[in-house]
Parts: C-alpha cells; structure tokens; sequence
C-alpha cells in the first residue's frame, strides 16, 4: 500500500465524517461503535520527484538519484523514520477519535472541533509524503495496540461522558505531542524538521481550541444547573 492510498482512506474518512455531522447524535447507547483504521500492512513509497540535469534543469527522469543522495546525506535516518512512525499513529488515532465525536456528540462547537481534527490531521498526514517518498521511510498504516485500547475506550461511552473523556485526552496528549515536535522540529533531516514546524503550530492551535471548548461547555453546564 503506498502513501496515495493512506491518503485516500483519510480523504473517505472526512467525507464520512463530514455527512455524519448531519446525522442525530447518540446520546443514550453505550455499545461499542466500530472504528475505523487503514488496512493493516506496512508500505514504502516509491522515489518519484524529478531530477535535476547537468545545468540544473528539471528532468523528466525518475527522481531515484536525487532520493539516494539525500538518503546517503541523512546522519540518522533511524530517528527520522521514528518521529515519521510516530507522527503517522498521533494523526491516524485523532482521527479515529474526532470520527467517534461526530456521531456521539450532541455539542454543536465540539462536532466544529472535530471536523477540523478530521481535516487538519488529513492534510497533515499528506505531509509526510515528501518524507517517505524521498527517504523511503516505512509507516504504520493501522493503529497500534495502544492507540487502538484508547478508541475502543472512548468509543464505549457516549453524551457527556465521551465529550469529557475526549478533551481530557486532548488536555492528557498536549505535553508529550509537542516535545515530540518540539524535537523533530530541530533535525538535520530538513523535511522532518519543515513538517515538524508546521505540526507544532497546528499542535498549538488545538490546545487554544480545546481549552476554549473546554471552559465553554463546563460554563454552559453549570449554568444550566
């Protein structure tokens, strides 16, 4: 399986999700909801970027040579497809969670949030295709034991619980996600290091979100009792 069809399992999700969003919320049912993950497997993804020609121009050649330069450049290419690794099951988990938000959530700025985990995570995930195309990097494309315990927690609640499970994870995962970020963001690696940067930015706007959502759904119940 390669990196355009991860891609693609990504895109059918947000347009699943998407639609859901118009669906009545669950509230009461407390069964376990199915979860959606890639296939299981493992992928590597072909050289495919163009090469340069002798004055510097682009060729219409296979980029292969341009990608074996580079990967022989790397001073740890081990720490790059670690960071890689991890950062393919962070995205793949939030959106398995932010799914799971959309159909069992009745609160109208949560389901905003999580539409736009489901679409930030997306085209995050679409940024580690310059990584792995160029670096030949191999990537989960299914959750790991971990990961998969947690959305099958989640998925067993439903209401207020769910909602409150769900920002307590989006609190919980604020400290180890950005110093995985935070890290990476300084690798020799230039395209680890690029996406890094703009994952840490990303990372930050969600907690701002979260936080807010956060305060403004424990307001809106306190004023209700």
């Amino acid at each position: 399986m390669n990196i355009f069809a991860t891609a693609a399992a990504l895109t059918i999700l947000s347009t699943t999700t998407a639609a859901s969003a118009t669906q009545t919320p669950e509230r009461t049912s407390p069964q376990t909801q199915p979860v959606l993950n890639a296939p299981s497997g493992l992928y590597q993804h072909q050289d495919s970027t163009a090469a340069l020609g002798p004055n510097g121009d682009v060729g219409t050649e296979s980029g292969a040579g341009v990608c074996r330069l580079k990967r022989e450049a790397l001073k740890d290419a081990a720490a790059s497809t670690a960071f890689a690794a991890t950062a393919a099951q962070d995205g793949m988990v939030e959106v398995a969670l932010a799914g799971l938000a959309l159909r069992k959530s009745g609160d109208n700025q949560l389901r905003q949030f999580a539409q736009k985990m489901v679409q930030d995570y997306a085209q995050s995930n679409g940024g580690l295709e310059s990584i792995v195309k160029c670096e030949g990097l191999i990537l989960p494309v299914e959750l790991d034991a971990k990961h998969d315990a947690l959305v099958k927690k989640l998925s067993a609640k439903s209401g207020r619980a769910f909602e409150k499970a769900y920002l307590n994870h989006m609190a919980e995962k604020r400290s180890d996600a950005l110093t995985l970020f935070e890290s990476a963001s300084m690798s020799a690696d230039p395209d680890v290091a690029a996406f890094a940067r703009k994952g840490l930015s990303m990372l930050q706007e969600h907690q701002v979100l979260a936080d807010n959502l956060r305060t403004a759904i424990d307001t809106r119940l306190a004023n209700s009792r």
